[in-house]
């Protein structure tokens, strides 16, 4: 196996072996370590079968990271950190969150879901399915990060 020591530099990663930069990190395969949150909470994970059923209400197909989190964890909450997932109700269902989104904002891209609410400014988190997370403001729409694994770090960092 290849093992790839990281550390953070001046807010950046950069894979010390390769000396790439943190778009090559994601080809590095580290899969992101959410049981390793302190205080995290979740619920139980959800079934292929609830993915499929959101894909089809929400007319989209979720990108790979974002199905590996919700079969293992549902949703979760760390911190001020509160992520929409599956096999939960209310307005931290990604379903719910997303046609609710749609509903009230006309410029809600296709094919994205919502991740993350704010509840502050009408700020949202909503990623693509190719798996990009962007910040949503009312029509504005501006790219936060390539992935959702890095979105989670950003996350974390911030919750410290």
């Amino acid at each position: 196996r290849l093992f790839i020591t990281w550390r953070k530099e001046q807010k950046r990663y950069r894979c010390l072996r390769k000396r790439s930069t943190w778009k090559k990190y994601k080809r590095c395969n580290k899969r992101f370590e959410i049981k390793k949150i302190e205080d995290l909470g979740y619920i139980d994970g959800c079934s292929e079968e609830q993915i499929k059923e959101a894909e089809e209400l929400l007319d989209l197909k979720f990108p790979n990271e974002y199905v590996e989190y919700v079969k293992t964890y549902g949703c979760i909450d760390f911190g001020s950190t509160e992520w929409t997932g599956l096999n939960i109700k209310g307005e931290l269902n990604t379903v719910e969150a997303t046609l609710a989104e749609r509903k009230y904002n006309e410029s809600f891209p296709k094919k994205h879901f919502v991740l993350d609410d704010y509840h502050i400014d009408a700020k949202k988190i909503i990623v693509n399915e190719e798996g990009e997370v962007f910040l949503l403001q009312y029509e504005m729409v501006s790219k936060v990060c390539d992935s959702i694994s890095e979105y989670l770090e950003i996350c974390i960092d911030n919750n410290r």
